[in-house]
This record gives structure tokens, C-alpha cells and sequence, in this order.
């Protein structure tokens, strides 16, 4: 299973500046929004590029449902192609721009360097790739350049892979680090009132989520998402207590939360007798987990406004 969803950034967003405080008392509190916005900034950029270029690693999945990666392509009578990219020309551009960008992120910005460069190595071939199957050349050639393309094609694959492996786990680390730091902030600044509760259930969300495997490791580790889960309950349970002192708070998220915990349950059921192995199912509810979640963001960023 791809996972069709990395990472939605969810602006948290910091509290506003209050009118009454002296202007002395403003600056620390404007450093610290400017600091995090930096970090929210290279964040997206980053997040952008690896959501749309998650069509390579789709495409990667075409090409290995009918090809040995080992062998290379043998059957011209059993051929399905590849997917055709996107173009992220500007996307690449952006979160090339954001490696230079403060704050530094050592390990981030070295493995989405490591990751443009494998894509940018990877998406010629695949893209050549693309135009010799679609346009059948291998029913002349007996797919002689077939193979000469996946004799590039399959490292570069495999680079490609890895680098974005490695950078969808930084990723999580460094979301999740900024995230607690702005549910810090914000408790400091105004308590836990709508904003907090709104950051928190997102949070919690977020982790379920990136519980969801990938291709080379289908399985879940499901103590990990039961205590998630329960943790996302807790928050959904302590944003309703809230809301009876204040009914109109973030009355929009509401059906997209409700949505998302039903969601969560029900992954976590389907899958906890299958110990986890989404090759044997729970396919589908992971598929309507994503979704729900894709919901939540909506909601949540709706609720933000």
C-alpha cells in the first residue's frame, strides 16, 4: 500500500498580538511567531513537493506490478507501462529555494536535498519510459530498449525510494516538534481555550495517520495505534467538555472530527485481528481514514479563519 497522504500541514497559527500590551512587551512575542512561521514556511514548501511527487512512487508501483525488478521487462504480450509525472518544476524550485532558508533544519534539508536530486535523476526515465510503452515501440523492438530503460530505471528507483523514506520520517519528527511548540504557545498566551483544543485534536489525528505503512513495510504496529487512538478520544472528549462553556467554538470542526474518530476505530478493529498485516485487509478502511482525515484538515483550516 502507497500511502496517499503524508503529511497535510495544518497551520496551527500562533495567538494575535494583543492591542493593550506595550510595545517593549510585543517584541519577544512577535520573534516567536516570525520564528515559527519560518518554520511553517519551509515546512509547506517541503510538504508540497512530496505530495504531488508521491505520482512517481504510484507510477514506481505500476511499473513493479507487471515488471521483476530484478529481471527487467521479458513479456511484451503482458505490458502496463508506468504513470505519466506531474509537472513540479515550480514546487521543486520553492523547496530548493527553502534549503537556504532560515531556521536550519540540518537533517531535513540534507534529506529533501538527497530527495531532489533523486527525483530529478528518476523523472527522465520515467518519463522516457512512459512515451515507449504508450506509444508501443516494444511490439517492434521485442523491448530491447525496454530493457537498456530499466537498466536506469531500477536504481534510480531505488534511490528515489529510500530518499523518500527517509525524508517522509524527518518530516513527521520535525511537524510533530512544531506542532508542540505552537500547543505551548498558545496555552501560554490565551489557556486552553478554542485555539489549543483545535491544535491538539490535530495533533492527535496527525499521529494516527503516520502509523499508516507503506509498500516495503505493510504492517501496523497496532499498541502503538490503539494508544493513539485512545489519546485522539481524550482530546475529542475534552474539546466537547470545552464547548459547553462556549457552544460556538470551532462549531465547523465538529462533523469532520466525529468523521475522523469513527474513522479511527474502525481501522484500529479491522486491522488489530490481523495484527497489523494491511496485506491481509483493512485496505479500505485505511483508504477511508486518509479521507476522513483529508476532511479534517479542510475543517480544522476552515475553523482557523
Amino acid at each position: 500500500m502507497i500511502r496517499t497522504l503524508l503529511l497535510a500541514v495544518v497551520l496551527l497559527g500562533t495567538a494575535p498580538m494583543a492591542a493593550a500590551q506595550a510595545p517593549d512587551a510585543t517584541r519577544p512575542q512577535q520573534a516567536e511567531d516570525a520564528a515559527l512561521e519560518a518554520i511553517n514556511a519551509k515546512m509547506n514548501a517541503y510538504v508540497a513537493l512530496m505530495n504531488r511527487t508521491l505520482r512517481a512512487s504510484e507510477s514506481i508501483e505500476r511499473y513493479k506490478s507487471w515488471v521483476d525488478m530484478e529481471k527487467g521487462p521479458v513479456n511484451k504480450n503482458r505490458v502496463f507501462g508506468v504513470y505519466d509525472l506531474y509537472d513540479v518544476t515550480d514546487l521543486i524550485a520553492e523547496a530548493s529555494a527553502a534549503l537556504g532558508q532560515e531556521p536550519k533544519l540540518p537533517e531535513l534539508d540534507g534529506s529533501m536535498k538527497t530527495y531532489i536530486e533523486a527525483y530529478s535523476g528518476l523523472a527522465p526515465i520515467i518519463d522516457e519510459a512512459n512515451t515507449y510503452y504508450e506509444r508501443k515501440d516494444y511490439l517492434d523492438d521485442n523491448l530491447a530498449r525496454g530493457k537498456q530503460i530499466h537498466a536506469r530505471l531500477a536504481p534510480a528507483a531505488r534511490a528515489f525510494l529510500a530518499a523518500r523514506e527517509t525524508v517522509n520520517q524527518t518530516l513527521q519528527l520535525e511537524h510533530m516538534n512544531l506542532n508542540r511548540q505552537e500547543l505551548a504557545l498558545i496555552e501560554r498566551r490565551e489557556g486552553r481555550k478554542a485555539r489549543w483544543h483545535r491544535a491538539n485534536l490535530m495533533m492527535a489525528a496527525q499521529r494516527i495517520v503516520d502509523r499508516l505503512p507503506d509498500s516495503d513495510d505493510p504492517t501496523v504496529d497496532v499498541a502503538a495505534l490503539d494508544a493513539d487512538v485512545t489519546a485522539l478520544v481524550n482530546a475529542s472528549a475534552g474539546f466537547e467538555d470545552y464547548r459547553k462553556s462556549d457552544p460556538e467554538a470551532l462549531k465547523s470542526l465538529q462533523g469532520g472530527l466525529r468523521s475522523f474518530v469513527a474513522a479511527a476505530r474502525e481501522f484500529r478493529d479491522t486491522i488489530k485481528p490481523l495484527k497489523g498485516d494491511l496485506r491481509r485487509g483493512g485496505g479500505q478502511q485505511a483508504q477511508a481514514l486518509v479521507n476522513a482525515y483529508n476532511g479534517l484538515v479542510g475543517s480544522a483550516n476552515s475553523a482557523a479563519d
